[in-house]
């Protein structure tokens, strides 16, 4: 048991003395387990109480032993600063949560994810349950959601809410605060005329808060959280998912930005590599046109027999058989173009050459073409 649950479970037992030494049910009721905002209302309360039945006069004019009351009293103060010491640890790892929680969604790879991990990540911050919507248009569209322990609670607030989209305008509480960019209590959505009716009557929630995603200066989403159906929400939740959904703002901008930035290197490598496919063609065609010129003008110092035609009678250029022979030989691209003094993509625009001009779908068949070709050539004539 840690130190909080012994402050509440002693804080239960302190109410149940209480309200046996005054003779009395209506005190206030038991702590919730595991409540540490109950248990300090309740020992408030418990202790007014019996300051009240002190402050009456004498033990027969109040009849409840004074010592007994008075040692009462000061168990309560001990117990409300346990439970205090509690409540001020608690927030404290809140406000830590939140920078751990906005630590994670920073790395999102993309909205769509952010919008995955929203919602889970408000466990971080004290709240059981939660729910991440879009704004489209100015519509309310439930997106992702998260229940502790409680999958398909998640799965069918989602549902409910992609069934019942509503308008952001008019009566609806959501229309004030998107429309104020600030975080809401709602303290009483059970009998509130003005809440989303579908989703208060489906999760039962006593209390939530709820708090606008603002991202470029535009309410892009929302995020709803309450505690569970027996424990209440209130301001300094409220701040607490004010400022988390600041930070998810950031982080969908971020994201988005990260999104864009990928799009233009993916297009400007597109863009590259068709320049660049562009420019080995144009320099394997200058090449075999250079090379004929020479071979024409006897520039190579020696008469060579032409390169052998395919049946379709398609003749590859001499840089080209050179190229193919190199293929022939387990060549890779790059052992090629360093043997050719060209480059590796000029290689490329030549093996594309040839494939077209054998016919060949791939650089085995191209080889198996070149020992046809080789086999039914005739030597070359020394000059």
């Amino acid at each position: 048991m840690t130190d909080h649950d012994e402050a509440i479970e002693r804080s239960r037992e302190i109410v149940s003395v209480a309200a046996e030494l005054l003779a009395t049910d209506e005190i206030c009721p038991l702590p919730a387990h595991g409540d540490l905002k109950s248990s300090n209302t309740a020992l408030k309360t418990t202790r007014q109480a019996l300051m009240r039945a002190l402050d009456g006069g004498a033990e027969a004019t109040t009849g409840i032993p004074r010592a007994k009351a008075t040692a009462l009293v000061l168990n309560t103060v001990a117990a409300e600063a346990a439970v205090k010491d509690g409540l001020i640890q608690r927030r404290a790892e809140k406000v830590l949560g939140v920078r751990e929680a906005l630590s994670r969604l920073r790395n999102a790879p993309s909205t769509s994810a952010l919008a995955e991990r929203a919602p889970i990540e408000a466990r971080q911050i004290g709240f059981r349950r939660a729910l991440f919507s879009k704004i489209e248009q100015g519509i309310w569209l439930a997106r992702t959601a998260f229940a502790v322990d409680d999958p398909d609670f998640a799965e069918e607030i989602v549902a409910i809410g992609r069934a019942n989209p509503r308008r952001l305008n008019g009566p609806l509480i959501e229309s004030e605060m998107v429309r104020r960019g600030t975080p809401m209590v709602v303290a009483d959505p059970q009998s509130n005329p003005r809440v989303h009716a579908e989703f208060v009557r489906y999760s039962r929630t006593i209390s939530y808060v709820a708090a606008p995603v603002t991202a470029w200066g535009v309410p892009v989403a929302m995020m709803h959280a309450d505690r569970d159906t027996d424990c209440a929400v209130d301001n300094f939740d409220r701040y607490i998912l004010g400022t988390y959904t600041e930070g998810l703002g950031m982080a969908i901008e971020r994201a988005q930005l990260m999104e864009r930035l990928r799009a233009v290197r993916q297009a400007t490598t597109d863009y590259l590599a068709g320049v660049q496919a562009i420019a080995d063609d144009f320099t394997a065609d200058v090449l075999d046109i250079a090379e004929l010129g020479l071979a024409a003008q006897g520039g190579t110092g020696r008469a060579q027999a032409p390169p052998p035609r395919d049946e379709r009678g398609e003749r590859l250029t001499p840089r080209e058989w050179d190229v193919l022979r190199n293929l022939a030989s387990g060549k890779t691209n790059a052992q090629i173009a360093n043997g050719l003094f060209v480059t590796e993509g000029t290689v490329k625009s030549h093996v594309k050459h040839i494939l077209r001009k054998l016919g060949a779908s791939n650089r085995t068949e191209a080889v198996a073409r070149c020992h046809q070709l080789m086999a039914g050539a005739g030597p070359a004539k020394a000059g």
